[in-house]
């Protein structure tokens, strides 16, 4: 996609010279995150559902939430490490075999400390992946066609997850009759799970065909702006705090307050993930050829705030869906904003690193208001869901603010690090 206006960056020039990746690249990777999430949207949509059907309380299934983010955050120190001694394609199927071994311990376990350490597995490798292909469409891109090519990835996402958690949903009773179990049941479940392993495998394909590039020569060893980077990591902090307090539980929010069946809750899942998709191919079309990048990413979070307070307090299902519906949209278009953003300010050689401390911040966050956020529905029952909408807009009113403190005459030089010494990048 070409732009329609020249990058206001001062390495623009010299980081247009010409990646050693390219824009086809990072398509290819864009198509392997899209067939992947629609496996995988499958899997983690009925996870909570596995878990209730193995026996497991609020607060358990709140710390089975968060084993993913921890798992993460084990990963970190290998998604950091490999791409810098490999290509990133190799780094993106080491992270996809390790996530495969979490899928079938799934697949195969019951106990509470197996089922951890299998979704630890699968967010494990999530982020060994998750980096490197993050790094890999920076790489591949230069001035507005970064966010641009971002939003795309999150829009086919999105849509892969609609696509995947709706076919779920109207599966679970047909497998169920087939298997003469019922639609709750853990065999039920779990078979689905299954499908949706199988179909994630296939994301390998897209990512055979992408050129075994090294990192740029030149590239710094490590992030040499720490003050930047810390920054950074404050503001995914409050991010990774607010959405773990109720997005990983929105389904049960669906289930639980309203009383939608299964096919129900995927329906309503789907479908904001059909408006985030929306939102972030709005948003590349619209706000990134017409904002700065700092107000491209700060000005749909602000905005969103009202509709989950709308969502927390609604009454009846289609309003509680419209407002997240409203709400997810304008975060899926900052969220590709962001990530420019972050991956502008670092070096090719710091993309992968970065990207991997910024999931430990995250993910420990994230797991942290997983666990919180049971707790509270453990003691409060259906009205906690509103106290956790309530800690997601608070956590994201401070991320927003940290934005505007931290980078309103913030300039990203990362290209440029990659040609000049690390004394220019400053």
């Amino acid at each position: 996609m070409a732009n329609s206006r020249p990058s206001t960056s001062p390495s623009a020039g010299r980081a247009d010279a010409g990646p050693a990746l390219r824009r086809h690249d990072a398509s290819l990777y864009i198509v392997a995150s899209g067939l992947g999430g629609l496996g995988l949207g499958i899997a983690l949509f009925y996870l909570n559902f596995l878990y209730r059907a193995l026996g497991f309380d609020a607060r358990a299934i709140g710390v089975l939430g968060g084993a993913q983010a921890l798992g993460a955050l084990a990963g970190a120190l290998p998604a950091a490490v490999l791409p810098g001694r490999m290509p990133r394609r190799n780094a993106i199927f080491i992270g996809g075999f390790v996530t495969a071994l979490g899928v079938i311990g799934i697949l195969t376990q019951s106990s509470l400390a197996s089922l951890f350490v299998a979704a630890a597995l699968t967010g494990c490798g999530g982020i060994i992946v998750a980096s490197s292909g993050s790094a890999l469409v920076a790489d591949a891109t230069t001035g507005l066609d970064r966010p641009r090519m971002f939003g795309q990835q999150v829009a086919l996402g999105a849509l892969a997850s609609f696509a995947a958690i709706t076919i779920a949903g109207a599966l679970a009773a047909p497998v169920g009759s087939a298997l003469g179990r019922a639609e709750t049941d853990e065999l039920t479940i779990r078979t689905v799970i299954g499908i949706g392993g199988v179909l994630a495998i296939a994301s390998a394909i897209p990512i055979v065909f992408v050129r075994p590039a090294t990192i740029a020569i030149g590239a710094l060893d490590a992030p040499h702006r720490r003050s930047l980077l810390l920054r950074f990591v404050a503001i995914e902090v409050a991010f990774g705090f607010g959405a773990g307090s109720f997005l990983p539980f929105a389904n049960l929010f669906f289930a639980d307050r309203f009383g939608l069946p299964i096919a129900g809750v995927g329906l309503a899942i789907g479908a904001l993930s059909v408006a985030g998709s929306v939102g972030a191919i709005l948003s590349g079309r619209l706000i990134v050829p017409r904002l700065p990048p700092l107000a491209a990413t700060v000005l749909p979070v602000f905005a969103s705030l009202p509709f989950a307070l709308l969502a927390a307090v609604a009454g009846q299902p289609l309003l509680a869906w419209g407002a997240l519906a409203l709400r997810g949209a304008l975060m899926y278009g900052s969220t590709p904003n962001f990530t420019a953003l972050e991956l502008s300010s670092f070096a090719p050689i710091e993309r992968a690193g970065a990207v991997a401390i910024f999931a430990i911040s995250w993910n420990g966050a994230s797991a942290a208001g997983a666990a919180l956020s049971g707790v509270v529905r453990a003691e409060l029952g259906a009205g906690g869901y509103t106290a956790n909408l309530a800690t997601l807009v608070v956590a994201y009113l401070i991320a927003a603010a940290l934005l505007v403190t931290f980078f309103r005459a913030h300039e990203p030089r990362g290209d440029a690090a990659a040609v000049l010494p690390a004394d220019s990048a400053r």
